[in-house]
């Protein structure tokens, strides 16, 4: 532990027991070391352990068995390069398992890592959850008061609560102060068709600190929001490619690709994500996919899915580029809510232990700051960014030189991490609030939660045989809700029967909020 540098030692503890796991040094099904034993020997708190191991259930590579312990999963296998010296970090936590002892070095260093969607659609009139090849089947059975794509009820905008909570004097004098200090080289630098370098390098610090991905601000490229980075990815990529959505997935990626006139394959999910084996029978050669909290449905994608995709994407890698293009696959990552994961820390993204550069990562600021701020970004790895520059570097970049310069400065300053950190406060009240109220109504035996604490929305299961009433009732107070589907479903722990619906509550006023 005394080597772990400025990480906190949750986090320290937590990235060498996952890159053991992910490296083959912890064995699948391999059992771990109590939580108690493991804090006593690294001289921690039991709470330090108890964080980690949660933070490691979150993603997939540990279980948890109840009156048991705690268990390695199991990851397909990848090809390792190089070779490591010494005693395994598996080693040393079997020790501690079997003796109660444990060195100082029990548990390995990981290697250092290679190297939003633009609006939330859930609830909204007239717009459907899923993808049209998937939203007939979908909508048998939706109560008749219950629209396909949303409540009958007006919604109003998901960005409604960082627009309402956004710190307009902070930025007011941000701009002023970029108005007045930066230079005709500087606006015209911002220009450029990746964006302002100082943006960039705000971006790089901030995806190293709070992503865990080392990416240089060279290969980070600044858009008018995700709708545009997709038809640059789409440019990039080459036209003629099958693109691979999740069903049920957000519809407006399948308008994408087919206004750009690009194939789309739809994939239906499995429990931890993606499914792998219908993605390689799809013949998508690209899969845009949410690893972090799935759209609409939550899921989080487990640690063996993950592997199993990346593995999926480095068919063929070796020859991946030629004088032509980029060839092989690719998988977008789209990070669309990242930041408002409320308990525990961020789920690692994919693109953080990419090893082959084959993950394209998203993200955008128009979740955290509210609908007027159309800005949105990618990483993309090494060979693909110089194909950026080489074939889309002459575009003029379509966000405003100010605004980048102002947004980089917002960040430099701290104001972003304080307005997100309070904006994900603010969304964790209204969560907690709706699901105590629910739990304290007639509604309690009715319905049951999933996915709380992901992100800015969550899932609800409802009994078979009483969704009329409850959707009536939480819709006459006021809360945002679309059917997603019926039980059993591979993505879902929803019973047969059960109705399942992604639930908004982020402009909810939960003080007037009164249930049955």
């Amino acid at each position: 532990m005394g080597k772990r540098g400025n990480a906190s030692r949750y986090d320290y503890l937590y990235r060498r027991i996952r890159h053991d796991i992910a490296h083959g040094d912890i064995l699948p099904d391999e059992k771990l070391p109590s939580k108690r034993a493991l804090a006593r020997n690294l001289g921690v708190s039991v709470i330090t352990v108890e964080a980690a191991y949660a933070q490691l259930i979150a993603e997939g590579y540990v279980r948890a068995e109840e009156r048991r312990g705690y268990f390695a999963c199991e990851l397909s296998p990848v090809a390792r390069g190089g070779k490591r010296d010494g005693q395994r970090g598996g080693d040393h936590l079997r020790g501690i398992a079997a003796s109660g002892s444990i060195p100082e070095n029990a548990i390995r260093r990981p290697s250092p890592a290679s190297a939003g969607l633009t609006q939330f659609p859930a609830v909204f009139p007239g717009r459907r959850l899923a993808s049209p090849g998937t939203s007939a089947r979908m909508a048998e059975g939706v109560p008749a008061f219950v629209s396909e794509g949303g409540p009958a009820t007006p919604a109003s905008s998901l960005e409604s609560a960082a627009t309402a909570l956004f710190p307009y004097q902070t930025w007011a004098r941000v701009m002023r102060r970029t108005l007045a200090e930066e230079s005709s080289a500087t606006l015209a630098q911002a220009a450029l068709g990746a964006g302002s370098p100082r943006l960039r390098r705000a971006i790089a610090a901030y995806l190293r600190e709070y992503r865990g991905m080392d990416v240089p601000a060279e290969r980070i490229v600044v858009a008018a929001g995700s709708q545009t980075l997709y038809q640059l990815i789409i440019q990039l990529l080459g036209r003629e490619r099958a693109f691979a959505i999740e069903s049920p997935g957000y519809p407006l990626l399948e308008c994408m690709y087919d206004a750009q006139g690009a194939r789309c394959a739809s994939v239906p999910l499995a429990a931890g994500g993606i499914d792998v084996a219908a993605l390689s029978e799809s013949g998508a050669s690209v899969a845009h996919v949410m690893p972090a909290h799935q759209f609409p449905t939550g899921v989080v994608m487990s640690a063996a899915h993950r592997r199993d995709l990346l593995n999926w994407s480095r068919t063929d890698a070796a020859r991946a580029f030629s004088s032509e293009g980029p060839r092989g696959r690719f998988i977008i990552e789209d990070d669309y809510d990242a930041e408002f994961r409320m308990s525990g820390r961020p789920i690692a993204p994919l693109a953080s232990v990419d090893v082959a550069g084959r993950v394209i990562y998203l993200n955008s600021f128009t979740k955290s700051l509210g609908a007027a701020f159309r800005i949105a970004y990618m990483a993309l790895p090494e060979d693909l960014a110089a194909q950026f520059e080489l074939k889309l570097g002459f575009y003029s970049n379509t966000v405003s030189p100010l605004e980048q310069l102002a947004l980089a400065r917002f960040i430099e300053q701290g104001h972003y991490e304080r307005h997100v950190n309070r904006l994900r406060t603010h969304v964790k009240r209204l969560q907690d609030g709706l699901v105590g109220r629910v739990r304290e109504s007639s509604l309690a035996q009715e319905v049951a939660f999933e996915g709380l604490d992901r992100g800015l929305y969550f899932s609800m299961c409802v009994r078979k045989g009483t969704q009329d009433r409850a959707v009536r009732a939480l819709q006459a107070a006021g809360v945002q809700l679309a059917f997603l589907g019926r039980g059993p479903l591979a993505w879902s722990g929803a019973q047969s029967g059960e109705s399942v619906f992604a639930l908004n509550c982020e402009s909810l006023n939960i003080e007037e909020l009164v249930l049955p």
